[in-house]
């Protein structure tokens, strides 16, 4: 049967133009974007969209999903409730356990899922045991191995580069990390908290496609400098390629670095929640992934900046540009009906500061694959 979504509106990502519209669902993909209620009910069955907001579905970048193998993992079918249909796993598994992680956690499951391979061959374990890295670990061909044997549901390479996980080596993990993506053909994504070296330092080692995740963290060196400017070497980075990533996580977050950024209208590419046991639909300092989207609305970026930044960009580097992330005819129907709803909320950081905003995304409903599998109560 098809599904009629009803009166509901759309947001053109490039010109931030709004329309009220009808959307039908057939055999998975969105067959037709109509004026609002001018579709008749006959034959379909009906989700009511009472002139809410359609968004595609969102893809969260950054979650931890290894519930068999780690602490971190949650269980990814609960993100469908925050209009999640695509998630990545960054990293909580390595070469030694990604197949228990892939068998366990990553079948069957009714989100379409992807993950980064942690260069550390245990992954993040949790409960405060911090990955090796020394190099003899890093082994390419072990990486390699499990990268062919699950190809295309790995998208890249993780490294967490704090001070108190890599102690003595320094940045030279991550410089390892770069290498071995360049060889194996992957991004890297690197946790940046607390860095050993300086955020320039980071930046100056990433490429084009890798991922400055945790980008307004305020532990150790910031991407500020002592006056509050951008660090030269983000904005370089930036422009030649690196994406700026939130991650925002229970400790990942300061509004003290958001707001700075934000006056200079350094706003993310990737917009994310680093979704864990700890954090998601429990700790107000990130809850998920539409409360975080919301914190940035409260800070001032454009209500189009947003949707891109949980849909098309992460969908881009994903490669999966071309079949998600927009509401046109003929793509994937992955939708998410939720509600602006204008009310003064709130928003806290990893430090316990609070900002008011003026409205927040409620989530309504989540189609996945022309399907309903979320309904609000």
């Amino acid at each position: 049967m098809e599904l009629l979504i009803r009166n509901v509106i759309l947001t053109d990502t490039k010109s931030g133009r709004e329309s009220e519209a009808d959307v039908v669902v057939d055999e998975g993909k969105i067959a037709s974007l109509e004026p609002a209620g001018t579709v008749p009910e006959t034959g379909k069955k009906v989700l009511e969209g009472n002139g809410d907001h359609l968004l595609p579905g969102l893809v969260d970048y950054h979650t931890h999903l290894f519930r068999h193998g780690s602490t971190f993992g949650l269980d990814a079918d609960l993100l469908l409730g925050a209009g999640v249909t695509t998630a990545v796993d960054m990293g909580t598994a390595g070469w030694v356990n990604y197949p228990a992680f892939a068998r366990c956690d990553l079948q069957n499951k009714k989100l379409r899922l992807f993950s980064y391979l942690n260069v550390s061959p245990i992954g993040q374990p949790g409960k405060g045991i911090n990955e090796p890295l020394d190099d003899e670990l890093l082994d390419e061909e072990k990486m390699a191995a499990v990268i062919s044997r699950y190809l295309g549901q790995i998208k890249g390479l993780k490294i967490r580069v704090s001070r108190a996980i890599v102690k003595e080596l320094g940045l030279a993990p991550l410089r390892r990390a770069v290498e071995l993506g360049e060889k194996l053909g992957l991004p890297v994504c690197v946790h940046t908290t607390d860095p050993a070296e300086g955020s320039e330092a980071v930046a100056a080692i990433l490429r084009a496609g890798d991922v400055y995740s945790h980008v307004y963290h305020n532990k150790g060196c910031t991407i500020l400098t002592e006056s509050g400017e951008i660090c030269p070497g983000l904005l370089e980075a930036r422009q030649r390629g690196v994406l700026m990533e939130v991650g925002n996580g229970r400790m990942n977050f300061s509004f003290a670095v958001a707001k700075q950024a934000a006056a200079h209208a350094f706003w993310p590419d990737i917009i994310s929640s680093d979704s864990t046991p700890a954090t998601f639909h429990k700790d107000t300092a990130m809850w998920d992934l539409p409360r975080v989207m919301s914190k940035f609305l409260a800070l001032g970026m454009p209500w189009p900046a947003v949707i891109r930044a949980v849909t098309e960009t992460p969908a881009k580097v994903l490669g999966c540009e071309d079949e998600l992330a927009k509401i046109a005819v003929g793509r994937t129907a992955d939708l998410f009906l939720c509600e602006l709803k204008k009310e003064k909320l709130l928003f806290e950081d990893s430090e316990g500061n609070k900002t008011e905003g003026s409205s927040v995304l409620v989530p309504l409903a989540t189609v996945y694959a022309g399907r309903p599998v979320y309904r609000a109560l």
